[in-house]
């Protein structure tokens, strides 16, 4: 018996460690046999309708919905339809859409279709139209494709009917301006012609349409995350981040009109777009709970030799609109009003100002009487940020210090230097150590003060 299990467990052993000679068929492993009992019964109905059994199941790769099998009430009758996505390879590399009804106690297929792509990223639901009834969305992948495709359908009479489809790069769908209806942004990058765009999508009369287009500044070379929150307290806006160089992130800001349009700051301030740039990938964010979304932007200018160091590129500023009664002056029905005004000047006012890691997922805020006057220095070959006054001496005054430890990472003898632990977030465990010898009394911070001013970052 002992022998047996030997054999047993060597045979596992060879097994693992060759497994990277077999390529595993994920549709094959996720098939009929660890479906639920509801999934066997739609399953063996495609496949009856379809005429043959060895169809390929699609999975969508993010979102809500991750089976191929998907189960929604599309025409609100009251009884849920069941969508499943497959392909078979001999039709096409496309992936197909089935609608099966369950009638008379078995599913049914009733509608069948190829769809627009050899691969789906995601699928939903939203209410887009004045019709009140859930859309069907689905996001394509094709192969050689800059950007994936989105398709818009509606399921009526039986059949699905396509509303809107387009291409994007980022895609947010949010209620905008609060009526029930789901309005659609979509962040458009071609690479090829070095151009980027935001397109907001709305219910007209004549249909989902394009009711704006903002062209990006054409320095951008991808987006990071388009937003929507408030300007001001009574203004709505869109925050589009994107990149502009590897690390180098700018903030566009678009001012969404009672008329459902799209206007941007940038267009009506000359290079007000350039203030708002940071060298660190961190999105727009209420950093402070008031409502109103705020814009990190870069403490310092720097030249190329200094960007390479990264503790002074972590130098972060969060700043708001302070002049938000411009706004008004943005509010102007027609193109020809639009090009007579005078240009309008937005300022921006900080909010708070401190050190920012995204890679370890932190920050610090400095109190007023540390802005400008500290430096941060990383210990070598220690996950270990010290924050020193700014001085040319060796060994500058430290006024604090905050560790960070990953996961199962041995803790290390602290040289008699007394941390705290400050919070525990994922992978990652964090502590601080504060200096008051030696340091002015206007520039010391206590541990208690430390913990309100430390806090993690939003992936």
């Amino acid at each position: 018996m002992r022998f047996l299990k030997i054999t047993f467990l060597a045979a596992c052993c060879l097994l693992l460690s060759a497994c990277s000679s077999f390529q595993f068929n994920l549709t094959d492993l996720m098939q009929a046999p660890k479906l639920s009992e509801d999934q066997a019964e739609i399953y063996e109905a495609l496949t009856d309708a379809v005429g043959v059994s060895d169809v390929q199941l699609k999975y969508p790769k993010s979102g809500a919905y991750r089976s191929a099998f998907v189960m929604f009430d599309l025409d609100a009758d009251g009884e849920k339809e069941a969508l499943v996505f497959y392909n078979m390879p001999s039709w096409g590399g496309n992936v197909r859409i089935m609608i099966l009804d369950h009638q008379q106690e078995k599913w049914v297929s009733v509608y069948d279709a190829v769809g627009e792509g050899t691969d789906i990223t995601e699928v939903d639901f939203r209410i887009l139209t004045s019709s009140g009834r859930y859309c069907l969305m689905i996001g394509w992948e094709q192969g050689t494709s800059e950007n994936t495709n989105i398709s818009v359908y509606d399921y009526t009479g039986g059949q699905l009917r396509v509303l809107f489809e387009s291409e994007y790069s980022q895609m947010l769908i949010e209620d905008i301006d609060q009526d029930g209806v789901q309005e659609i942004l979509l962040g458009v990058f071609k690479a090829s012609a070095k151009m980027g765009s935001i397109r907001l999508i709305n219910d007209t009369d004549e249909g989902l349409q394009p009711v704006s287009r903002v062209v990006m500044d054409n320095t951008i070379t991808k987006f990071l995350r388009i937003d929507i929150g408030f300007l001001s307290e009574d203004q709505t806006a869109v925050f589009v981040d994107a990149y502009t160089s590897s690390t180098q992130i700018v903030t566009e800001i678009m001012v969404y009109t009672e008329e459902g349009r799209l206007v941007p700051l940038s267009g009506h301030a000359g290079d007000l777009d350039r203030l708002l740039v940071r060298e660190l990938p961190v999105r727009c964010e209420d950093i402070d709970g008031d409502g109103i979304l705020e814009i990190p932007v870069s403490l310092n200018e720097y030249n190329e030799e200094e960007r390479e160091d990264d503790n002074r590129k972590n130098m972060i500023q969060y700043v708001r609109l302070s002049n938000p009664e411009a706004l008004e002056m943005l509010k102007v029905e027609t193109a020809s009003e639009q090009e007579s005004q005078e240009s309008v000047l937005f300022s921006f006012a900080p909010v708070w100002t401190g050190f920012l890691n995204p890679d370890y997922g932190f920050r610090f805020q400095f109190p007023d009487e540390w802005v400008n006057q500290v430096d941060v220095l990383k210990e070598t070959n220690r996950s270990e940020w010290v924050f020193t006054l700014k001085s040319d001496a060796a060994e500058p005054t430290a006024l604090l210090r905050i560790r960070v430890y990953g996961q199962d990472e041995p803790r290390d003898v602290f040289d008699n230097v007394s941390y705290e632990r400050l919070e525990k977030r994922g992978v990652y465990e964090y502590y601080a150590a504060v200096q008051l010898s030696g340091v002015p009394e206007r520039m010391q911070i206590g541990m208690e003060e430390v913990k309100k001013r430390f806090s993690t970052v939003k992936s």
